[in-house]
């Protein structure tokens, strides 16, 4: 008879990745593959200094970023979100300060577990908001906003405060030959450079105060009004 031991196998619990996995550069496969080549058995496998193989070609190099940044839990590294989704980053949590993060196209974060909902009083007034941890390792990072007492403070629904002490800045490098550098480095530069210029949170405007207190806030609506402010600005010293 089979004695039960109460102990239930949990499943390993794998992180959802947001980027794709780094390749290794393939600089040396094609001059290693001819210059390793199986000598036939009829030749002799004696070689001369004036038949050896050249020497192999290192092709330069240099780092570039071509992926987003990323916001990770610091104990295990899980991805948790682009950095592009961070609204602002002047807000307090439990360890001090804190970001203000947007949900991703599902509503939610990557790999983390929701607790249950429960009415708390912070800065800010009456809130009902449901903690949140690592779903890797279980490590509290913040709580997301479930409701406002406030109508004022009810641009916050939806939305999540990530500690700055319990997530990381995740910056990733590739080496990318020199002579690519060209179209695919390029489009990298390109798009880190739209990403890393994801417009944040200015709470000295009024408009854009306005606009979060409404729940109307944009980043590519702020981004066109900034690019607009700007060229304004350019005409005016340009007509004095």
């Amino acid at each position: 008879m089979v004695r039960e031991s109460g102990i239930s196998a949990t499943k390993p619990i794998f992180p959802t990745y947001l980027l794709p996995s780094l390749s290794l550069p393939l600089r040396f496969r094609r001059r290693a593959s001819s210059a390793s080549s199986v000598p036939s058995l009829s030749k002799s496998t004696s070689t001369t200094p004036s038949s050896s193989p050249p020497p192999p070609t290192i092709l330069p190099c240099k780092l570039q970023r071509v992926a987003p940044d990323t916001l990770r839990c610091q104990h295990c590294s899980s991805d948790i979100a682009l950095s592009a989704q961070i609204i602002s980053k002047g807000f307090t949590g439990r360890h001090g300060r804190a970001f203000l993060v947007g949900p991703d196209e599902g509503g939610g974060l990557m790999n983390i577990r929701q607790g249950r909902s429960e009415n708390r009083q912070l800065v800010t007034g009456w809130h009902t908001v449901a903690d949140i941890s690592c779903g890797t390792c279980a490590s509290k990072l913040g709580w997301k906003y479930v409701d406002a007492r406030e109508s004022a403070q009810k641009y916050k629904v939806g939305k999540f405060i990530l500690e700055t002490e319990r997530v990381v800045v995740s910056r990733s490098w590739e080496d990318v030959p020199v002579s690519m550098g060209s179209q695919e480095a390029k489009h990298g530069e390109a798009k880190r450079k739209k990403e890393e210029a994801g417009v944040v949170f200015d709470s000295d405007d009024e408009d854009e105060c306005e606009d979060i207190f409404s729940g109307v806030w944009d980043r590519d609506v702020v981004a066109r009004r900034r690019r607009g402010t700007q060229s304004t600005r350019r005409d005016d010293d340009d007509g004095e």
